[in-house]
């Protein structure tokens, strides 16, 4: 397997020859230079299911690209109004799934990455205190990349809490923020109505990818993530309701894997977290069987894949064939 390189010219054209010996070239002048670090915030609001699905793909997408040793901090689970009806599904896909592919060894482990925000006060706030250590490890050679798979509230606390311990003009400017989409920059709570504009006001510094950058690698106009929530990642668009049959060649991704009760390829456990997105029984998001939307924006950038992403494009990218 081929390692992703980089390759910056002055104007920021970053050329990604990733595993599948593909070039895909794409323009965004928000990228500094070096080698990055990754951080994955996930929303986990009340009734959005997709995150189930999606946070499991994007551990598949690291794992793909034999790049879990840069993904730093992963929190999920962040609905600051109380535990998502979600919760143990959503719990299952990250931790389950970190597991099984050799990202963390158990799921209690106090000393990896990974946070569950909902567990408790305690495990929310050594989620803030944890990313908000990586955004001070930052460097111009060793930038941070923080998805922000919803709203903001955890990097937000993260990044005040930085500035507060000391975070210097290297730090900062060695941040990356990428954006799901507008809804999520406008998103906020009651009891803490924190959002994208105040994320960015916190500091001048730091980059920005969002709703109005221009799409990375993809083919509709519109920001980079944009079309990402009506693409082949949540079955363009979810309410066709095809479910997870469009993905049933993903069983095919992977070495053979055992534990939790299952045994199979990764592709097929995979399979089973798309299936365990759909929760009809509760209404609101309830069709998003097979909808890993969040791993678009994941994908449209990591690997240089596109933003406008076709599942064959998708199939490509895991099968390579």
């Amino acid at each position: 397997m081929k390692t992703t390189t980089f390759k910056f010219s002055l104007v920021f054209v970053v050329f990604f020859n990733t595993v599948l010996g593909i070039n895909f070239v794409f323009s965004q002048d928000l990228l500094p230079k070096g080698k990055y670090k990754y951080a994955y915030s996930c929303d986990g609001f009340n009734q959005d299911r997709d995150d189930v699905a999606a946070s499991a793909m994007t551990l598949a997408i690291f794992d793909r690209l034999k790049m879990t040793k840069q993904l730093v901090h992963y929190h999920f689970n962040t609905n600051f109004g109380g535990v998502p009806k979600h919760a143990e599904d959503h719990r299952k896909s990250v931790l389950q799934t970190a597991i099984l592919f050799n990202i963390i060894k158990t799921e209690n482990d106090t000393l990896d990455a990974f946070f569950d925000v909902s567990a408790s006060e305690q495990e929310k706030t050594a989620a803030i205190n944890h990313l908000a250590n990586q955004l001070l490890k930052a460097s111009e050679k060793e930038p941070l990349m923080i998805f922000c798979a919803g709203a903001v509230q955890l990097p937000y606390f993260a990044l005040r809490k930085a500035i507060a311990l000391g975070a210097s003009k290297e730090n900062l400017s060695s941040l990356v923020f990428v954006s799901h989409a507008l809804a999520n920059e406008k998103a906020g709570r009651t009891d803490s109505p924190d959002n994208w504009t105040k994320l960015k006001s916190v500091t001048p510094l730091a980059h920005f990818i969002d709703y109005t950058s221009p799409l990375t690698n993809g083919r509709r106009d519109g920001g980079v993530n944009k079309s990402q929530n009506s693409t082949a990642w949540n079955q363009a668009p979810r309410d066709q309701l095809k479910g997870i049959q469009e993905w049933k060649w993903i069983a095919s991704y992977g070495k053979k894997v055992t534990g939790f009760g299952f045994t199979g390829t990764k592709g097929e456990w995979l399979l089973q977290r798309l299936k365990a997105a759909g929760a009809p029984e509760i209404g609101n998001n309830g069709n998003a069987e097979g909808d890993a939307s969040d791993a678009g924006m994941v994908f449209a950038i990591l690997p240089g894949g596109k933003s406008d992403a076709t599942m064959d494009e998708i199939k490509m990218f895991f099968l390579g064939k």
